[in-house]
């Protein structure tokens, strides 16, 4: 919204400007953060990803637990999915 005749005129000169307004995939770092846990094979998985997309991009992968192939078959097959074993 205009405010006064300078913001009208500010709104209308834009108009004809190719005026680009920045873009989180502008930025060059991209931080994930995964709930729950994360293996080895994917963290390298999203880095090769992004390094053939975006290159030049720096990747963080942060996550609450890091995941072996054992502990993620103990968390699919568990009885007791209220009760998780905190010893992973």
């Amino acid at each position: 919204m205009s405010s006064g005749l300078t913001d009208l005129l500010k709104t209308g000169f834009s108009m004809f400007m190719k005026v680009n307004r920045p873009h989180p995939g502008d930025h060059p770092f991209l931080i994930i953060f995964m709930v729950g846990g994360v293996t080895v094979s994917e963290v390298k998985m999203v880095k090769d990803l992004v390094a053939t997309r975006k290159p030049g991009t720096q990747v963080i992968v942060l996550s609450s637990a890091l995941l072996t192939p054992r502990s993620t078959i103990e968390l699919l097959f568990a009885t007791d999915r209220l009760q998780p074993d905190t010893d992973i």
